[in-house]
């Protein structure tokens, strides 16, 4: 793990994680430990697409339910149409938050762009709030309803990409069920259309294809506002995490359009930070909070 800077790394000490400490090997979780039992799988309406496709979605939104935070450290790849690449390391801390997730993303190289960072504070009921630091003015601004359809740091992600999608922000449908080629094989899924409900969003609708036995999902398809495909997204190299929860080790964002592609590989992931021994101290790691994700804890203030 590379060295952060000054900065950052004041930042993590007040998180409870030290760069330094996250070596592979620490970071082996005890299987079946969230205490957080798999949902009884309810008996879903099949006759009316809608609220099929609503039921599908609540269901998969709780199945992934009381994980409580995570913590990843990741190299980002950009592809440009030609196939050139450049890449950047990052660091991310999310918080589950029954009235909307909280999330921070840092990029620790290169230089040029260390130490930028964005903020997003979830809401259920309104627009998503997205703050982004830059370290060259030390300052934090607000990004607007219309920058959120804007690309983050020149990824194939926008600022509304970085948000979780809230069941109760879409209008779902169910179209199918199929088979998918993946890099684990052929896995069975349902097609599930999701509308946006809020206006400052750069999509027309999604396409969802949703693990019919993991409950995880797979693949989502992004349409234009004109109707037309837009972005392809692939989750791949699953891992089990405490024997409960899924997550990808690795997300492409492909633009099929420009022919751009963004790909995130997780180096380090930790889910339910409390369930962790730091190997140094032989105490057990502390949970994020609120503190963490705030405008202030993005400069490096307390």
């Amino acid at each position: 793990m590379n060295a952060l800077t000054t900065r950052v790394t004041s930042w993590l000490l007040a998180c409870g994680l030290v760069a330094g400490a996250l070596s592979t090997d620490d970071l082996a979780a005890q299987e079946n430990a969230t205490g957080v039992p798999v949902p009884k799988t309810p008996k879903f309406d099949t006759t009316d697409p809608v609220v099929y496709g609503r039921q599908l979605a609540d269901y998969a939104d709780l199945y992934d339910t009381g994980w409580k935070d995570s913590y990843a450290l990741s190299t980002m790849t950009l592809f440009d149409a030609n196939g050139d690449s450049v890449k950047r390391d990052s660091v991310q801390l999310i918080l589950e938050k029954h009235t909307g997730d909280k999330s921070v993303i840092r990029f620790r190289t290169p230089a040029e762009i260390k130490g930028v960072a964005a903020l997003t504070h979830e809401h259920p009921n309104a627009t998503d709030d997205n703050w982004l630091y830059l370290p060259a003015t030390k300052r934090v601004r607000r990004v607007s309803g219309a920058n959120k359809t804007a690309s983050f740091q020149g990824t194939e992600f926008t600022y509304e990409d970085l948000s979780n999608r809230i069941v109760a922000k879409y209008d779902w449908r169910f179209l199918d069920e199929a088979h998918i080629e993946t890099t684990e094989g052929k896995v069975p899924v349902y097609r599930i259309e999701a509308k946006p409900r809020y206006s400052d969003t750069g999509y027309s609708k999604l396409v969802v294809y949703l693990n019919r036995e993991q409950w995880r999902q797979e693949r989502i398809e992004f349409f234009d506002k004109a109707g037309k495909k837009l972005k392809v997204l692939d989750n791949s190299k699953w891992k089990h995490r405490h024997n409960r929860f899924w997550r990808p080790v690795r997300i492409e964002m492909r633009n099929v359009q420009t022919k751009k592609r963004t790909i995130i590989d997780s180096s380090t992931q930790m889910l339910n930070l409390a369930l962790y021994t730091n190997k140094r101290t032989g105490k057990k790691r502390p949970n994020l909070t609120d503190k963490q994700f705030t405008t202030d804890a993005l400069t490096g203030k307390r």
